[in-house]
């Protein structure tokens, strides 16, 4: 931050001083024991700020039942607070109103600090936020470092601001890059040196980064933000309307949760309410869209965030299946991989158990592997691991499945299936298995067989037997298959029957 500028500026003769009343009110408001009545008298003193104050009070932005006609009275109605910041308001503004006007209109500076202000009294009221008294004073000086820098820097400010004019959000990063300094440090250094209340220093000089405000004033900070968010869908260019709308919609459920529904209404209560103050705190309250205008974007861009959802809760889904596939599938032959086969194994012997139903399992080792492996190259090997599988894979019956269960060690479950049936397929998958011809890379034609062996379960008498010992059972019939000379198919017979050999 460029301090020596900053100093400067701060001591510019052209600054308006700290109005009187405001500095008398502020002054008795910080003593305790002040009363209404010496609140009342000093402010009647001051014919333009009463009226104004009076008439705030009795229109339609505060909706009192009765009328009030004396300040003293306002102040035991609505609170010290309430009469203390509309009279800071009534007091301030004047003075700042016109400042820059010669180099350029601050019209559109301080309309937006009125749609902004209305907007943070709305929300902190909705949100039962006790500050929105201050709410609403903070939003109207928001900008109050913009003002001063006008003021002080004139036409080389002019060229700043003329660039964020219709952006009001790049503003900040433009002031950095030109001056090293930016409007929220301007302002809130002249509210501290005006002595305002703490409260409304943090969210003149923090607005534009309410989430790094200090836990005490955060609620009202976002209160602020939240406010120009919706004074920028009311006054900026219609071709970024939409885009400034879903901005608010954001915010709002982020730093308040706030639904929809909810925020769009508040956008009806904000034209109201602009209306209705612009016209006391004389600042033009035009603007380019109307709240109705506004709401039909808000449901669009409900729409599109509903699809968007939609669609992230759809890709969420893919990829977490995707995560999943990964996590249970052998990447080499597209199979279940060991850790999948045991969870698929398991839940299928359980089912097994309930229904009464056979399972079969069917445990596959490709014969002399390893020299296949040593002679032709492990990418020839792979080819073999991967014809292997296909051909499982194409004989295996609906509900079964196929896994890896290490090196060249393959399982077919088969639920369903009982010891006969799930012989005809080991056999059918083997014979098939035996007729693959592989071609090398020297021209030869390789060919493979495998052992199989295979068991079965039927649920007599589940407690004798676990998915584990079906695997094993399975796992050493393939041995017995292989210890005959391979290329050959052993069965098991169901488990807690006597044994016999087919194949």
């Amino acid at each position: 931050m460029n301090q020596q500028l900053l100093d400067r500026i701060l001591k510019c003769e052209r600054l308006p001083s700290f109005p009187a009343i405001a500095a008398r009110v502020i002054e008795m408001c910080g003593d305790e024991n002040v009363s209404i009545r010496e609140l009342g008298e000093v402010l009647s003193h001051d014919t333009a700020i009463s009226t104004k104050i009076l008439r705030t009070i009795n229109s339609s932005f505060y909706g009192l039942r009765h009328r009030v006609t004396t300040v003293e009275r306002a102040t035991a109605m609505l609170g010290i607070n309430a009469v203390k910041m509309l009279a800071l308001g009534f007091s301030l503004v004047p003075q700042l109103k016109d400042m820059g006007g010669e180099d350029f209109d601050p019209t559109i500076i301080w309309k937006r600090s009125l749609f902004a202000a209305v907007g943070a009294h709305t929300i902190a009221r909705e949100i039962k936020f006790d500050h929105y008294e201050e709410a609403f004073i903070a939003g109207l000086l928001q900008d109050l470092g913009v003002i001063v820098l006008l003021q002080t820097l004139r036409t080389d400010y002019v060229k700043v601001i003329e660039q964020a004019v219709d952006a009001h959000g790049k503003l900040r990063s433009l002031e950095e890059q030109e001056l090293d300094l930016n409007h929220t440090q301007v302002g809130g250094a002249l509210a501290e040196q005006w002595m305002l209340p703490a409260i409304l220093t943090t969210a003149i000089s923090g607005h534009e980064d309410p989430e790094d405000s200090v836990p005490e004033y955060q609620q009202l900070v976002r209160s602020v933000a939240l406010g120009a968010k919706a004074a920028d869908c009311f006054l900026c260019p219609q071709e970024h309307q939409a885009g400034r709308v879903k901005s608010y919609l954001r915010h709002a459920s982020q730093w308040f949760d706030l639904n929809q529904e909810q925020a769009g209404s508040y956008l009806e209560s904000i034209e109201e309410g602009t209306k209705e103050l612009g016209k006391l705190f004389e600042i033009e309250s035009s603007s380019q869209q109307t709240a109705a205008d506004l709401l039909v974007l808000a449901n669009e861009a409900l729409v599109e965030i509903s699809i968007k959802t939609a669609q992230q809760a759809s890709l969420l889904e893919e990829e977490n299946q995707q995560l999943s596939d990964k996590a249970q599938y052998d990447p080499l032959t597209s199979t279940l991989n060991r850790g999948g086969l045991d969870q698929m194994l398991l839940q299928e012997f359980e089912n097994a158990g309930q229904t009464g139903k056979p399972l079969s399992v069917i445990f596959l080792d490709t014969d002399k592997f390893k020299h296949v492996n040593d002679s032709y190259g492990h990418h020839v090997g792979d080819r073999v691991l991967q014809l292997v599988a296909a051909s499982m894979n194409e004989n295996v019956p609906v509900g079964g499945r196929v896994g890896r269960y290490g090196g060249d060690e393959f399982v077919m479950v088969l639920p369903g299936v009982d010891g006969a049936r799930a012989t005809t397929i080991a056999e059918k998958v083997r014979c098939h298995i035996e007729k693959i011809e592989i071609e090398t890379e020297a021209g030869d034609s390789l060919s493979t067989t495998v052992s199989v062996g295979l068991a079965s379960y039927t649920a007599t008498n589940p407690t004798t037997c676990t998915a584990q010992q079906l695997m094993a059972a399975a796992d050493k019939a393939m041995y017995a298959a292989k210890a005959a000379g391979g290329n050959r198919v052993y069965h098991l017979p169901p488990i807690d029957q006597p044994q016999h050999k087919a194949g």
